[in-house]
């Protein structure tokens, strides 16, 4: 029978694979003193200086140490799941090292390590266990299991004051520490720790880097560390240590924060306030979307997310509040502290997992999201926070054994989703309240108050207060002017509605090519067999019998098939962007049906009805593709909103009546509702509430009404979420558009 039988080396090439860069060893490491229930750890880093040094790496704990029994048979065990069978340090800490992989760590910072370890024994007896690794021995053609390493131990006095611990030297380093690299590993540090987390207040990360001097690596370690680790929100004080490394703090005073849980099944409940206006919390409740076919659920998740406005005046106003000199510290430098301070951190029992959290590391993909629509999309810089989620076994993410970042499952494809769906909330509620404030320009997309302005009042107000002489060479000017102008706005205003029938046939683009391929698929097939049994119709054999018992069949299937593409195109030809005539009298049941018809394959596979109550024999008039364009985006509208929910009896209802000089239909369905904070911005061009959303639909579907003289509106008092569409019923008295 044959066994694997790696060869040494395989210790290096693994470990160099899997840890990405020295950053990544140290803090592997800082996990594991987390791991032993020290109260702290500290990083001595000696660069290299050859000859005279090769550099040097010591992490001292005080943790509970290791017996040689757990050195011998766990720490030169790669990949041990002890941890991960354990869960739980003795003082009731989540372990984080659960992959197995620190002596790895130890092996990528440098050539040599040497390791000293002190714990109690099972009779209480202090015990020294020490062992040295030259991890150059690895890079031999010999057996993994043909390399042996020396273990020593001896018994410590009980009052040598020696306390448990572990201390690794690591020596030879393989890095170059470069002034990049220490300001990196600074800011990495001080990313590790959530500073929310009560449960790391008992735990320190210290960093002495007086082993870094001007003359010997070019730049002054200590004086890095205090740039660094010090800043306007948080200063350091004259008692504090200064080699303990500080998280960052300038989330606590953002412009716009949210905070809440998402439960297991992806539903989020919590709050929104807004630091620049009166700082009154307000509820946010989102509810969970159905699984897709390529997510599992990604357990209960907290959120705290915090948004900065980036305009100058926001920044000094965020920096205000926080009761600092906004104007001894300088645009400049707020908004480098904002930029060191943003990115979405993810933390699992109080550490981050890198490299979320990074400054320059989208892994939202928000920077994507903005290119569509950056004065109303965030972008990451504007953004900080903390996403803190479970365990592996209750949350199914997994963490990469490399540790850089989590696997991409079905656990991370909805934590990603349901996170998008909730900073939609968060970018939609910013604007409204900037829009509100003043600090945005509100979004218009209507031609009437810009023709209105056409006609010149001002201006002919201003005419009539001019001498009697002037007054008739003006107006003729300013009559120029403004017909000039109102044939600019007839121009636009035509070309508008061309791109409105253009983005309605838009819509149903894939129902149209999914109901074709319905189609052709038996013409195709019948067009084949004719073809092929073309040679044998006049046979007298059985082949030739059969062929013509077959042909009236296969001539009935490609009739029926150019019936269908003929209703098809039929209802398609509204949407088609042609010159338009002038307006008609119709009958409303024929766009309404249209446009059912259209969407007929989302409607089914959404298993949703159409509650279509009997439509009297009503007649609008106008354009009945203005009509078709407005409920066709209502109804694109109603079945993905449909589709994020899971409830029996889905339904779009449909309904009408008339007034004096309208008819009303109305289109319900009994989706997710309509938050009222929401209700007046529904037209708005640019609101959206979907992750993939323009903000469009039901901004084109108003302005096509209004092209017919009628109007859409929401009913905000209905249990359903209810549209109205107004047309009118017959040309307006006096007009002949």
């Amino acid at each position: 029978m044959a066994k694997l039988r790696p060869r040494a080396r395989i210790i290096r090439t693994i470990g160099d694979q899997l840890i990405s860069g020295p950053e990544a060893a140290v803090i592997e490491l800082v996990k594991n003193a987390y791991d032993a229930d020290s109260p702290y750890v500290s990083i001595e880093i000696t660069p290299r200086n050859p000859p005279s040094s090769l550099g040097e790496i010591v992490v001292i704990d005080e943790g509970h140490g290791m017996t040689p029994e757990v050195v011998a048979n766990r720490w030169f065990e790669p990949a041990t799941d002890d941890k991960l069978k354990r869960s739980e340090s003795p003082k009731g800490r989540k372990m984080l090292g659960a992959k197995g992989i620190g002596r790895f760590a130890a092996s990528r910072l440098g050539s040599k390590t040497t390791l000293t370890a002190v714990s109690f024994d099972a009779e209480e007896r202090l015990v020294e266990t020490s062992v040295v690794v030259n991890w150059e021995d690895f890079l031999a053609d010999t057996y993994l299991d043909l390399i042996e390493i020396p273990v020593e131990t001896r018994n410590i006095p009980g009052d040598s004051g020696i306390s448990t611990g572990v201390v690794l030297k690591i020596s030879d380093l393989r890095d170059e520490w470069t002034k990049k690299r220490v300001e990196s590993l600074i800011r990495e540090l001080r990313r590790v720790a959530s500073p929310s987390q009560e449960k790391l207040s008992s735990f320190e990360i210290r960093l002495n880097l007086s082993g870094f001097t001007k003359s010997s690596s070019g730049f002054d370690g200590v004086e890095i560390l205090a740039e660094l680790n010090n800043d306007a929100i948080s200063p350091q004080h004259e008692n504090e240590d200064p080699t303990v490394i500080r998280p960052f703090r300038v989330a606590e005073h953002a412009d716009y924060q949210l905070v809440g849980m998402f439960t297991e099944e992806g539903r989020f409940e919590g709050t929104f306030k807004i630091s620049r206006g009166d700082s009154v919390e307000q509820s946010i409740d989102v509810a969970a979307p159905p699984l897709n076919s390529d997510e599992e659920s990604c357990g209960a998740i907290f959120v705290e997310l915090n948004v900065y406005d980036r305009e100058a005046d926001a920044v000094a106003d965020l920096f205000r509040r926080m009761g600092l000199n906004f104007e001894e510290i300088g645009i400049r430098a707020a908004r480098r502290i904002l930029n060191d301070s943003s990115g979405i951190a993810m933390f699992r029992e109080g550490f981050r997992i890198r490299p979320y959290g990074d400054p320059e590391n989208d892994w939202l993909e928000l920077e994507r999201q903005r290119v569509q629509n950056p004065s109303r999309k965030l972008g990451l810089s504007q953004v900080s926070g903390r996403v803190t989620i479970d365990s592996e076994n209750r949350s199914k993410l997994i963490e990469r054994s490399s540790r850089e970042g989590l696997e991409h499952n079905g656990a991370f494809a909805r934590l990603k989703r349901i996170l998008q769906g909730v900073l939609l909330h968060v970018e939609e509620r910013r604007i409204a309240f900037r829009e509100k404030a003043g600090l945005s320009r509100r979004v218009v997309a209507d031609l009437d108050a810009t023709k209105e302005l056409a006609a010149l009042p001002a201006i002919n107000k201003a005419i009539e207060k001019t001498p009697e002489a002037h007054r008739a060479p003006l107006r003729r000017a300013a009559e120029k002017d403004s017909a000039a102008l109102s044939a600019s706005l007839e121009e636009i205003d035509a070309f508008q509605k061309i791109l409105q029938s253009r983005a309605a046939l838009g819509l149903v683009v894939a129902q149209v090519i999914h109901e074709g391929r319905r189609i052709l698929n038996p013409m195709t097939n019948a067009a084949r067999h004719l073809n092929e049994d073309s040679n044998i119709l006049l046979s007298t054999d059985a082949a030739g019998i059969l062929a013509r018992e077959q042909l009236p069949r296969q001539l009935l299937v490609i009739l029926d098939g150019v019936k269908q593409m003929s209703r098809l195109i039929k209802r398609l030809d509204p949407l088609g962007g042609k010159k338009r005539g002038a307006p008609r009298s119709f009958n409303l049941k024929e766009p309404i049906e249209a446009a059912i018809l259209l969407f007929g394959d989302a409607i089914s596979s959404g298993n949703i009805k159409i509650k279509t109550e009997e439509i009297p024999s009503l007649s609008a008039f106008g354009f009945p593709e203005d009509l078709q364009a407005a409920v066709m985006n209502i109804f694109e509208n109603a079945i993905h909103w449909l589709d994020t929910v899971e409830q029996q009896d889905k339904y779009i209802a449909i309904s009408a009546d008339q007034s004096d000089d309208n008819v009303h239909i109305y289109i319900a369905n009994n989706g997710p509702p309509i938050e009222d904070n929401y209700a007046t911005r529904l037209f708005q061009v640019g609101f959206s509430l979907r992750s993939e959303g323009t903000g469009l639909g039901l901004a084109i579907a108003r302005e096509a009404c209004r092209a017919s003289k009628g109007d859409l509106r929401f009913m905000a008092d209905t249990a359903d979420t209810t549209f109205i569409i107004d047309f009118p019923q017959k040309q307006p008295k006096g007009k002949n558009d």
